[in-house]
């Protein structure tokens, strides 16, 4: 069967949806995070000085504005993150230690999926992934 490009990103799509629902299922249950949840706050923890601007937020979460808006709300009621001016948002103590002990569940999970994969393939895999994220064709206009 010849391969296309159709196939080729819904195999894409289906790996991450697969990954994603693992993922949220296990956070959510150990940690009361969604996936979406602990990517945000793992973007903040990661980022300089805790500190990152909402657009920032908005390709990485693969979400919308409005999405991210939303998802910030429970956040900052459970003293995970807050808002500062500027449209600025920045982790508290609070988050940055729920996503480290989160990021050990995530770690496992994810070691799991790719237990059965070389070195050599996981690379290849990353590079293929990274390449597409960085694909112009996939800007938003």
């Amino acid at each position: 069967m010849k391969a296309n490009a159709l196939d080729d990103c819904l195999q894409v799509s289906l790996a991450h949806a697969s990954l994603t629902l693992k993922l949220d299922d296990v956070l959510g249950l150990f940690h009361g995070l969604s996936l979406g949840e602990f990517i945000l706050l793992r973007l903040l923890s990661q980022a300089e000085g805790g500190r990152l601007p909402l657009a920032g937020l908005v390709r990485p979460l693969g979400v919308r504005m409005s999405a991210v808006l939303r998802q910030l709300a429970p956040l900052e009621k459970t003293g995970y993150l807050q808002r500062e001016p500027g449209r600025m948002v920045a982790v508290r103590p609070a988050g940055r230690a729920r996503v480290t002990e989160a990021a050990v569940t995530a770690e496992a999970v994810c070691s799991e999926a790719l237990a059965g994969m070389d070195a050599a393939a996981r690379e290849s895999v990353k590079t293929v992934l990274s390449q597409l994220c960085r694909s112009t064709a996939l800007e938003l206009a």
